[in-house]
């Protein structure tokens, strides 16, 4: 009897060094991971910043040395091209998988490539302030000092988020509120004019979905100039932007809008839309919404890019020297923004304006 007992107590202790040894073992292995991790999200962030030095001084003409890399400093056109790929390449760490369609762009700038960044530079709009509107999470938008002839608002895409929107009735516009996928909006304000409708092309109408012809002209607004226009609809925005015509473009002041690349297929439906509103209206600001961070394929700088645009009719630009992201107007901070985030400052090679 006294033999077995030593035998358990002797079969315990091997147990209990046996659990001590896996646990070491165990936090031996979280340890390395979480090293691991530290290491790579430490690489990618001194990366970023090392692109934002650069950044820093190529958009601001080189710095005092006139001849220091610069995308705005260069004699000849050719040269100017083959400047802006070789900054591409440092831009992407000489990554084809990357830069290879830009570069293609930059050199053939044809419509067949379906290039659609020479439409997307942010610009500088001279004499407004860009600011933030909404609360510091997804369903935030910036937009400029400038509300001036304002009374509509159009907004697309609801969910549960509604302080922007709150934020433009306080300045005594009318919000025509629209979301399909839920049954009531968080809370009521006398300026917003909720329907449970969602947006869509011509040839998609059902009795939840209309186009934005359609609700202009059911409220009345077919006259109506300086609206402004918000969607955030998960893909839906390529069709019903692309049966929009161009007059129905011009009714908005503001139009802000957050693009889904999801479909290679769909890529020749992209460069239309955004070389159609392009043609309208100037973007002066850009973010990714990637989280977390999804490396960018061919024809997308990233997955989810939400743009504000201002008309370009009465108002004058200027070269945006910004470095993206802009931690002001983004709610991730200078810890947790993504390579794409950084990859939005590679369109910039793309404005030729005088």
């Amino acid at each position: 009897m006294e033999s077995d007992i030593i035998i358990i107590n002797q079969n315990k202790n091997k147990l209990k060094k046996s659990f001590k040894s896996k646990i070491q073992f165990k936090n031996i292995i979280i340890n390395i991971i979480l090293f691991l991790y530290f290491i790579f999200t430490s690489f990618f962030f001194f990366i970023n910043i090392g692109n934002r030095d650069l950044l820093k001084q190529i958009l601001k003409n080189g710095g005092n040395n006139i001849n220091e890399t610069s995308i705005y400093n260069i004699s000849s056109k050719n040269k100017d091209i083959q400047n802006r790929i070789n900054l591409l390449r440092k831009f992407t760490n000489n990554n084809p998988f990357i830069y290879k369609h830009m570069e293609d762009c930059l050199l053939n700038n044809t419509d067949n490539l379906l290039c659609f960044y020479p439409f997307l530079y942010t610009k500088r709009v001279i004499g407004k302030n860009r600011i933030f509107l909404g609360e510091k999470f997804d369903g935030s938008y910036v937009l400029l000092d400038d509300f001036e002839n304002i009374r509509i608002a159009y907004s697309f895409g609801i969910s549960n988020m509604v302080q922007f929107d709150a934020e433009l009735a306080k300045r005594g516009i009318d919000i025509y509120m629209y979301d399909h996928t839920i049954d009531s909006l968080p809370y009521n304000n006398t300026k917003f004019h909720w329907s449970k409708i969602g947006i869509c092309g011509n040839n998609e109408r059902t009795e939840l979905l209309k186009t934005l012809d359609d609700l202009i002209k059911l409220n009345g607004h077919t006259f109506e100039k300086n609206m402004l226009l918000k969607i955030d609809v998960e893909g839906w925005e390529w069709n019903s932007m692309n049966d929009l015509s161009e007059d129905i473009l011009r009714q908005f002041k503001y139009i802000l809008i957050e693009y889904h690349f999801f479909d290679p297929l769909k890529e020749e439906l992209y460069y239309n839309v955004i070389k159609k509103i392009h043609k309208s209206h100037q973007p002066f600001y850009f973010r990714c919404q990637d989280r977390p961070n999804i490396a960018p394929i061919r024809n997308r700088i990233c997955r989810f890019l939400e743009v504000s645009y201002i008309i370009r009719e009465g108002n004058k630009f200027d070269k945006d020297d910004s470095i993206y992201p802009i931690f002001e107007f983004d709610y991730t901070g200078p810890y947790n923004y993504n390579l794409s985030e950084c990859n939005l400052n590679i369109i910039k090679l793309f404005d030729f304006d005088d």
